[in-house]
């Protein structure tokens, strides 16, 4: 049998919410069994877009920070956005996604921070790869 962990929560969530809690005798157990509902849920759509969504923001990052350094390269921070668009993640597993992207973001605050005061056109790209980070990562959720 091949595991699919997205589809296994998203099928406790579902039988936490449709069995277990409906038998609970509280209403505090009630809500608890629809938190972990929601959180398991959640953990289902996370676990199979993680590396895709991780991808995306840092292919959007290096393309942001390389029209940036075309245009401003002397901007403070810009040897490590130089070393973020020249790297890449150690492996494919989460974590290490996830410590690559946190350099880019970090980058990016810098750059952020700079472009606010100093080149509108800029700060509004950086505020649409923003915008498509949270909508990549936006959860859909019964109810919610």
């Amino acid at each position: 049998m091949i595991p699919r962990p997205a589809k296994a929560l998203a099928d406790l969530a579902v039988k936490l919410a449709q069995s277990i809690a409906p038998e609970t005798s509280s209403a505090y157990a009630m809500a608890n069994t629809g938190l972990i509902s929601m959180l398991l849920l959640a953990m289902a759509q996370d676990h199979d877009r993680a590396a895709a969504n991780r991808m995306a923001d840092i292919k959007d990052m290096q393309r942001l920070f390389g029209n940036a350094a075309a245009t401003h390269p002397d901007v403070p921070g810009a040897a490590a956005r130089s070393a973020f668009c020249d790297g890449a993640p150690r492996g494919l597993r989460i974590s290490e996604l996830d410590a690559f992207h946190a350099e880019g973001l970090a980058a990016l605050i810098d750059l952020h921070a700079w472009a606010d005061t100093h080149d509108r056109v800029l700060a509004l790209a950086i505020w649409d790869f923003l915008l498509a980070h949270t909508e990549r990562n936006r959860f859909d959720l019964p109810g919610a």
